[in-house]
């Protein structure tokens, strides 16, 4: 029994390139960030509906997926919190 760990979140290595930093910018890695959580939910819930049906052939790669689906979103959601954070903050500042 193997568990898949394909960790992909496309972080850039350097940002030393300036060429390299526009196409991998934080805008550009928080849009692959979120489709990769999209992909995670989906996979999850294709792994929930195999479960219902009873069409299990590896338990612990079911499990797998769907909480490294949990996980992804957690963590876009404490991403979307501090970031409002931030921008609360900001508000606040007297200019």
């Amino acid at each position: 029994m193997k568990v898949n760990n394909d960790f992909s979140f496309n972080i850039p290595s350097g940002l030393s390139d300036k060429k390299e930093s526009k196409e991998n910018g934080f805008e550009e890695i928080f849009k692959n960030f979120i489709k990769n959580v999209n992909a995670d939910l989906n996979a999850a819930s294709e792994a929930e509906k195999k479960l219902m049906d009873g069409n299990v052939q590896n338990f612990e790669e079911l499990l797998y997926t769907i909480s490294k689906s949990e996980l992804s979103l957690r963590l876009l959601v404490e991403i979307k919190n501090k970031a409002l954070e931030s921008y609360q903050e900001i508000m606040r500042m007297q200019v």
